[in-house]
């Protein structure tokens, strides 16, 4: 099998190779895997036509416009749509739709299939249906995706080619998801990539990655994907990208939430999809790999890192609703025609495994949500961030010869490829370890007033119940202190980073608040929304900035009576402003600063300041007592 692998990457796949997978898969290539120059896909192999499609028809009726130009081309936005539209309307298995609009006005488009003819979304929730969310173009230049993607719906329905496998599974295909991003097009959109000749930019006209928004949701593009993936539910999903970083054999990547953030029934689910995926991807003549992630940037040697996803990425936020998330990363250097091959194959083989297995998944899910919405899901610390620890297993890696000299141009470390495969046995980090974890509330409550982040709780799918009177409740919370800013903005924001001191007090909420309780099915969302030290929370990524301002003062000469006034009631003060001067030249030396320490010793400071609005009930006999209204 080494040998035989050691063909393929930027060199090619023997002929001999693609009969030995056509004869075990029955999965032809669409277009030759060999590569010539960069930026231009390789000739097919023999026997093959670069204009070949897969069996669809005859003649180029149903040929994608990547197929016409031989694995040249991707298509704009326009020409995307018309083609969906006629899949739709060539077949009983297709229909045609959108989701929402992009900032720029354009639709966002949306094919749905499966063999009912039923595509509503409680229609396709059936008992013996599991339904795939597959999304292409979330960075309109990694456009592989949208062409496989389109390939594959004809193969599925107008061809009739996989027909059984929509029996059980409902597909959902965005082919574009940043579609203003798609049409700044352009041939040099992707330095580091090899074709197509021209292609989407990467963020959207807003100027912010929608794979950095899942959690936040500050795009009209990622709140119109909540309400798709609210509305329909789907139990596995794919996102399509296309990686940066080194130079390897392998075609294609992948990551997946297998390392603690989901309940362990889809876990165990999903490492048994892996196996399965990794041997029939090798059997197609595209050997996988965990993502690249060198531990040592440009060296191979150093190993290989694996990652829990914060939820401001896909399959991370997906991994919160116990959804398998499947990062597909077709691998930038090898030619269009090869990635867009490989995406295809890791498609097809996916829909394989889950229209046999879609039974085991609905298990695993069901067994997931059951778990969350337990009355005894808070008793148990909710771990919200991982690091990958020093363990490690040495693998065989599919790589390329390269060396590292000094740049006489930059005086900086040049790594040069080669052109000669090379097997590498290097260490892999598989193991990861909570590193942040939250002690979980019954519910949570919030004043009326953060409208903002209860609304955005209900484009997640939280259940919101409002307070029908004032009531007084005894909640957990925090001060924040040692704020510190972003200087740059990171995706339209200025991230806050801050430490906590934990306060338990009783709380005036009014008439309006906003009652979460934690016993549903998007606990974990909640908590990764609300608990400040989570990695995307509101708090971190400034949603209550506005609490951490100072807006009332003192006057120097009100405060210098104040403060001797101060000292004569209450001698154990010395003591402290003396110990505090000896222990902090800066306050010492400044006058401002030592008023003001007598200031928030005062009443007349804001007891509110740097305090969080949000709180935590502990208790479930108070939660369930009371007085609210689900909010509609």
């Amino acid at each position: 099998m080494r040998n035989r692998i050691s063909l393929f990457g930027s060199w090619g796949v023997s002929w001999n190779l693609w009969i030995w997978a056509v004869a075990a898969w029955g999965i032809p290539p669409l277009v030759g895997a060999t590569v010539a120059t960069v930026g231009k896909p390789s000739p097919s192999p023999p026997g093959a036509s670069s204009m070949e499609t897969r069996g669809a028809v005859a003649d180029s009726t149903w040929q994608t416009d990547f197929e016409r130009s031989g694995g040249f081309r991707t298509p704009r936005y326009d020409a995307t749509v018309d083609y969906c539209k006629r899949l739709a309307q060539a077949s009983s298995q297709l229909n045609f739709t959108h989701f929402g609009t992009s900032a720029q006005g354009r639709q966002l488009p949306l094919l749905v299939a499966n063999n009912y003819g039923d595509f509503k979304p409680g229609g396709s929730q059936r008992e013996d249906n599991v339904v795939v969310l597959v999304q292409a173009c979330i960075h309109a230049g990694e456009c592989c995706g949208k062409d496989a993607g389109l390939m594959l719906l004809r193969d599925l329905t107008v061809a009739g080619r996989y027909r059984d496998l929509l029996d059980h599974v409902t597909l959902l295909f965005i082919p574009i998801f940043n579609v203003d991003g798609h049409e700044r097009f352009s041939p040099y959109n992707r330095i580091n990539q090899n074709g197509p000749e021209e292609m989407g930019w990467r963020v959207t006209a807003q100027n912010l990655n929608l794979n950095r928004d899942f959690l936040k949701a500050d795009t009209p593009e990622m709140q119109a994907w909540l309400n798709l993936f609210q509305t329909w539910k789907p139990d596995f999903f794919v996102d399509i990208h296309t990686t940066d970083g080194a130079d390897f054999q392998y075609a294609i990547t992948y990551c997946m939430e297998i390392y603690g953030n989901m309940h362990p029934a889809p876990t165990a689910w999903s490492r048994e999809y892996l196996a399965q995926l990794t041997t029939a991807m090798a059997a197609a003549g595209y050997p996988i790999s965990p993502y690249v992630m060198l531990r040592k940037q440009h060296d191979i040697h150093s190993g290989i890192n694996t990652w829990v996803a914060p939820p401001r990425f896909s399959q991370g936020y997906t991994a919160l609703h116990d959804v398998p998330g499947l990062l597909i990363e077709a691998h930038m250097l090898k030619p269009y025609n090869v990635r867009v091959d490989a995406t295809y194959q890791m498609l097809i083989h996916t829909l394989k495994i889950i229209h046999a297995q879609y039974t085991g998944l609905k298990w695993a899910l069901t067994s997931a949500r059951a778990a969350t919405v337990s009355p005894h899901f808070c008793e148990h610390p909710l771990a919200l961030s991982y690091s990958v620890t020093d363990t490690f297993r040495i693998i065989d890696f599919l790589g390329v010869d390269y060396e590292t000299v000094d740049s006489d141009i930059s005086g900086g470390k040049w790594h040069r490829y080669g052109n000669r495969p090379t097997v590498y046995q290097i260490p892999f980090y598989d193991q990861q370890e909570p590193r942040v974890f939250a002690d979980l509330p019954e519910a949570y409550i919030l004043p009326p007033e953060w409208h903002e982040v209860i609304e955005r709780l209900e484009w997640h799918g939280v259940k919101i119940e409002r307070l029908t009177e004032p009531a007084t409740v005894m909640v957990r919370t925090y001060r924040f202190w040692d704020l510190s800013w972003r200087e740059q903005p990171y995706e339209g924001r200025h991230p806050v980073s801050f430490q906590t001191e934990e306060l338990r007090e009783d709380r005036n909420y009014p008439a309006g608040s906003a009652v979460v309780d934690m016993r549903q099915p998007t606990a974990k969302v909640i908590a990764h929304v609300l608990e400040p030290h989570a990695p995307d929370s509101y708090v971190s990524w400034g949603f209550f900035d506005a609490i951490m301002a100072r807006v009332e003062y003192f006057e120097s000469y009100v405060m210098e009576k104040m403060a001797r006034e101060m000292l004569a009631a209450d001698p154990a003060l010395h003591s402290e402003l003396a110990q505090k001067k000896a222990t902090d030249t800066e306050f010492t030396d400044n006058p401002r600063a030592i008023l003001d320490w007598f200031y928030r010793r005062t009443p007349y400071f804001n007891e509110n300041h740097q305090v969080y609005p949000v709180g935590g009930i502990d208790d479930r006999a108070v939660v369930e007592q009371l007085p609210t209204t689900i909010q509609r």
